[in-house]
């Protein structure tokens, strides 16, 4: 970028200077790659205020739930949040992340375009996960939650953030069109909350007396949202909560499912956010 002239200029004429701002931002972009974006994005998805529209929503689950045992508390706030911040966070992200405008802007003024994609959707998690573990945290108080689960709380609703948000970044690369990238998102979400557990179940009856062991196994690990829900319920020994997946879970996954989920979390989370920065680095914009 810099202070190249502009194309088309007669031979021999004055090169006209690109304004302070934008060589000041070209600058930057190449030297720090994504990190004005992630920044940028951060503090975008703060300042909106749908971002802190949990905060009454969970707050009111939290009162819903006070007065019940911490551990039945502890997974229905979960259990909450679960169905609620996925949907915002595609509905938040996706818009951004999928804007050609944006990246029409930001395109040129970064030396790597998928790593600063990348950046910008690691940025709009971090944007999305302050309000939705802050918001799950006031319902942890409230409920009467004791404080080391509900800092374990937290933890997995920030995870939830990050896996939906690059979710939504996967899918704005392969669009860039908002309401698609979008309504990608919210299919795959229902199909995780709704059609996942009963073909789970569906399958693992089918395969009670055939070799699929491992392929039952991976699809167990394809869901970490639904992992990490029986995951917590195990731990908090609430059995009645875990449901048919649970079942598989302890048969499948051994005495340690919560580092199972979070481990299968952070390894989406990677592989999700590797596919967006190499499908939008190699896209035309």
């Amino acid at each position: 970028m810099g202070s190249r002239a502009l194309s088309g200029a007669p031979a021999g004429a004055r090169a006209e200077r690109l304004p302070i701002t934008d060589v000041a931002v070209g600058r930057v972009g190449r030297a720090l790659g994504g990190l004005p974006l992630w920044r940028l994005m951060e503090r975008t998805l703060l300042r909106d205020p749908w971002s802190w529209s949990l905060l009454p929503v969970m707050a009111a689950v939290g009162v819903g739930f006070a007065g019940r045992t911490p551990e039945v508390a502890l997974v229905s706030i979960f259990g909450v949040a679960q169905l609620v911040v996925p949907p915002l966070v595609l509905a938040l992200s996706v818009p951004a992340l999928a804007a050609r405008g944006v990246w029409a802007l930001w395109g040129p003024a970064v030396a790597r375009p998928g790593a600063a994609f990348v950046a910008a959707a690691l940025g709009a998690a971090s944007g999305l996960a302050w309000p939705a573990t802050l918001a799950t945290l006031i319902a942890a108080a409230i409920a009467g939650v004791t404080p080391m689960h509900a800092l374990a709380l937290g933890a997995a609703v920030a995870l939830t953030t990050l896996l939906w948000s690059l979710v939504g970044a996967l899918l704005a690369a392969l669009t860039l069109h908002p309401a698609r990238a979008l309504a990608g998102g919210l299919a795959l979400w229902a199909l995780g909350a709704i059609v996942y557990e009963p073909a789970l179940v569906a399958f693992a009856v089918f395969a009670s007396d055939r070799p699929f062991e491992p392929v039952l196994a991976l699809a167990l690990l394809a869901n970490p949202a639904e992992l990490g829900r029986v995951a917590l319920v195990r731990a908090l020994d609430v059995p009645v909560f875990a449901g048919p997946t649970g079942v598989l879970v302890a048969h499948w996954l051994g005495a340690a499912p919560l580092a199972v989920a979070t481990a299968a979390t952070l390894t989406w989370s990677a592989l999700l956010a590797l596919a967006a920065g190499l499908v939008f680095g190699r896209r035309e914009r």
